[in-house]
């Protein structure tokens, strides 16, 4: 019989910024640079409307924002965070082009507006570009699908133990405070990521404080065992 080959895995660069840098033409480039248009929101405004007209696709030049959608009025569910570089709208792609979730921004943010006509021609024109970005919508479809796993199989804890991981894939730890986030979103943008009250979310902080893996410090928050955060998700 013959032996299948392994596929070895692919570098998926992390932000749109990176992938348009390295896989798309000088040419193109120029072109999605010309068209572009920069738009500036602050904390709490919307970049774009779930349900709107997907027109356009946004870059984050500089600043946070998150992706969430609303199930009913006052409730909703955030999917991701967003940081510099990174691709906000892209769901809006395909079928009728409107925009399945919504984006907001957490603090003041600069993003780089590209019109949807010129990214789909961008996408048609050069095909390292597209199976990249094939890839990065697979790995977001992924992690998609394991949070809505979470949701169902873990308890109140784990998953907002999964909510700080997040924000610490998306932003990091601060420069000049190796162990403080170098953003924490707020009690609510926690309990939305992890699909709990706010008041359950407090209190699986607390715990996780009682097993010395995090420290609050005022809003903030600090990971004193990052090894141990992510255990806790393998937890039986």
């Amino acid at each position: 019989m013959k032996e299948v080959s392994t596929i070895e895995p692919f570098r998926v660069p992390e932000t749109l910024a990176e992938m348009l840098r390295r896989h798309c033409s000088p040419e193109w480039q120029a072109l999605v640079a010309e068209k572009m248009t920069l738009h500036a929101f602050e904390a709490g405004e919307l970049i774009f409307r779930e349900g709107d007209s997907a027109d356009s696709l946004f870059i984050v030049r500089r600043g946070k924002a998150k992706v969430f959608s609303t199930f009913e009025p006052g409730a909703s569910r955030i999917l991701r965070f967003a940081r510099d570089g990174q691709v906000l709208g892209h769901r809006g792609i395909g079928g009728d082009f409107t925009y399945t979730v919504s984006a907001e921004a957490l603090v003041h943010t600069e993003v780089d507006c590209i019109p949807m006509p010129v990214f789909l021609s961008t996408l048609k024109a050069n095909a390292s570009f597209a199976f990249y970005f094939m890839l990065f919508f697979a790995e977001e479809l992924r992690r998609s699908e394991e949070q809505s796993k979470s949701l169902l199989n873990l308890g109140v804890e784990r998953r907002v133990a999964k909510a700080i991981l997040a924000a610490h894939r998306c932003f990091g730890f601060d420069k000049d405070e190796g162990d403080l986030l170098a953003f924490t979103p707020s009690r609510q943008d926690l309990a939305d990521y992890a699909g709990a009250s706010n008041e359950a979310t407090i209190r699986a902080l607390s715990a996780l404080q009682r097993k010395k893996l995090l420290k609050t410090v005022g809003p903030e928050l600090r990971i004193v065992d990052l090894s141990g955060l992510q255990a806790v998700l393998k937890e039986p």
